[in-house]
């Protein structure tokens, strides 16, 4: 597997990111995830390890990898984590449009679910499953530190989605309930992921 790159979290480097993020945001009414999202977090280093703050368990995310293959069957959008507590967690980037996890279908009322979260989801549990099945291996414990190393879920998707009520209790009951061996996989939007980096910065970091 592609190894772990160290890596020590600037927050003033991080801001810095983060402006440039919220550029991208307010420059496109759409995202690419191959064209827009992939090379932007492959150079904002520190934004990439500011997104485990979603995850308060993962105290120093001092090592990350894009595009990090697992053992040569699935590639993971991007991987970060805590070296010493052997924590990471699984990012699955997506498309960042209104319908990315809704879409209107025909007459009908009530949205399917959109392909693209749905299939998200699917890489996650194939990634997770892919790293359990080769726990006890020699390669897993050197790439994470101990074979005892735990792994979080997150997708990014969606962009200006304005879901309605009804939406947004559909989807808070889908995270709830979508476990992969007792991972929760959680889900944020483009949008928020911006909110609460801002958030995170001012308010731990003081940048």
């Amino acid at each position: 597997m592609k190894n772990l790159k160290t890596h020590a979290f600037d927050a003033k480097s991080c801001r810095v990111e983060w402006n440039n993020f919220s550029n991208l945001l307010k420059s496109k009414t759409k995202l690419s995830e191959r064209k827009d999202v992939l090379p932007f977090f492959k150079k904002s280093i520190n934004l990439s390890a500011l997104i485990c703050n979603y995850f308060p368990k993962i105290t120093n995310p001092d090592c990350q990898a894009h595009e990090f293959q697992i053992y040569g069957d699935f590639v993971a959008d991007l991987v970060v984590g805590d070296s010493s507590e052997h924590r990471y967690v699984l990012i699955e980037f997506e498309n960042g449009e209104p319908e990315s996890v809704f879409k209107k279908k025909g007459k009908k009322s009530t949205p399917d679910w959109a392909p693209r979260l749905e299939g998200a989801y699917s890489q996650l549990t194939d990634w997770l499953w892919k790293l359990e099945d080769m726990r006890s291996t020699g390669d897993f414990q050197n790439t994470f530190g101990s074979r005892r190393a735990t792994f979080q879920g997150l997708i990014v998707i969606g962009k200006d989605m304005n879901l309605s009520a009804q939406e947004q209790d559909r989807l808070k009951k889908k995270k709830k309930k979508t476990k992969v061996d007792s991972i929760e996989i959680s889900i944020v939007s483009f949008n928020e992921l911006e909110e609460h980096m801002d958030a995170w910065l001012k308010r731990y970091y003081g940048v």
